[in-house]
Formats: structure tokens, sequence, C-alpha cells
């Protein structure tokens, strides 16, 4: 009996760890724009936004993501497709495309809200996303 209670016991902390991830992917999977962008604590949105023109970022179920954006007013949009994943648990996202990768630690993540944390950017950039 008491091995039952042990196996059932791993088998639902092991669901409830996938269920976890999955959620997250469920959460991820769509249309984000940037709301608020902090670097070292001060607020440089307008700034970062005014080089990112119209910026989305997009992410399906089968791990791959789709940026794009334009440099600035009246300049052809730049597109960048590669592929994306959980890593460290679902704690950081990495993106990896043909030019870089680049890992963020994930500090909240729902169906309405996506903030991370540039761990490439010397300045403690912190970026908020909502749905498009």
């Amino acid at each position: 009996m008491k091995k039952l209670i042990g196996f059932l016991m791993v088998a639902a902390i092991v669901t409830g760890c996938a269920t976890r991830e999955e959620r997250a992917r469920t959460d991820l999977t769509q249309v984000w724009r940037v709301s608020k962008v902090l670097e070292n604590g001060s607020d440089v949105t307008t700034n970062y936004t005014s080089t990112r023109i119209s910026y989305r970022i997009s992410f399906d179920g089968n791990g791959t993501f789709f940026e794009s954006y334009f440099p600035f007013s009246g300049a052809n949009e730049v597109s960048v497709s590669g592929n994306w994943f959980f890593s460290d648990g679902i704690s950081k996202l990495s993106l990896d495309d043909s030019n870089q990768a680049r890992v963020y630690q994930i500090d909240l993540l729902e169906e309405d809200k996506f903030n991370i944390t540039d761990l490439g950017s010397s300045n403690e950039r912190q970026i908020e996303f909502v749905p498009q």
C-alpha cells in the first residue's frame, strides 16, 4: 500500500510539472506587443519603441517565433524568425535565429501579460508585453 501511495504521489508531481509547462506554452503562444521598457529602473519605453516601431513578436506551439518591426519611420520592415524554447524549467526563454541566440529571464507569464529581463543586456533591460 505504501508503494502505491508513493507511486501516485510521484505521478501527481510529474503530471503537475508537465501541466505547468504546458500552461506556460499556451500562455506564450500568441502575438505580443511592447507596453513598457525599463533600463536600470528608468522608463525608456519611448526611446526603445522609436527604434522598433510597430514591434510584434509571435510564438507558436511548435517552438518557432516571428518578430517584426520598423527601425525608423519610412524604413523597410525588419523580420526575424527562429526557434524558441524554455530552459531552466520554465524560468528562462531562449530565442535562436540565424543571426543570434538570446536568453531572457521570465519574470511573469500569463495569458494577458508577459514580462522578461534581457540577460544579455548590460543595463538590466526589462520588457513588458501585452497581447496585440
